[in-house]
């Protein structure tokens, strides 16, 4: 599939950061991935701060976190978050079957693709959420690195 120039610069970060972490990871081993991790948890938190008092956010429920998720997800991930986002209860449900930057990106880089998403990908979207509340849970049951059609991000708040 053709992505657009638009798409293009979003996979473009995330090739960086692939490259990076993987030479890295040459050197360092699992190490490289736990820094790596902790580090983009705690980009998503500032990232997911910012969002919130840009948006004068003030509550802590899972439509705060939806608000946070869905403009970081078009703004910064190209991702059209109005399509698979959703709230249930006390669930924050994100479903992506179309574009993901990471996905292209591991594809033209040949990285180890839950590697990536586990490393990179997974703990940034946590951290947003728990910009917004601390006590909030993601899980992800599913991921196209998994071989399911989709990727579907869980978050829980308590």
């Amino acid at each position: 599939m053709a992505w657009s120039d638009e798409q293009m610069k979003f996979v473009q970060t995330n090739i960086q950061t692939i490259g990076y972490l993987l030479a890295n990871y040459k050197k360092f081993g699992n190490d490289a991935l736990t820094v790596a991790k902790d580090y983009c948890y705690n980009m998503g938190k500032l990232n997911g701060q910012r969002i919130k008092q840009m948006m004068g956010i003030t509550g802590s429920d899972v439509n705060a976190i939806a608000a946070v998720w869905k403009v970081v997800l078009e703004q910064n991930f190209g991702i059209k978050a109005k399509e698979g986002l959703r709230v249930e209860g006390n669930k924050v449900i994100g479903e992506n079957k179309g574009f993901c930057p990471m996905m292209v990106a591991v594809d033209i880089t040949k990285a180890p693709w839950e590697t990536m998403c586990s490393s990179l990908s997974w703990p940034m979207m946590a951290g947003m959420a728990a910009a917004v509340n601390p006590n909030a849970k993601m899980e992800v049951p599913e991921s196209r690195c998994w071989g399911n059609n989709r990727c579907l991000h869980v978050v829980t708040v308590p």
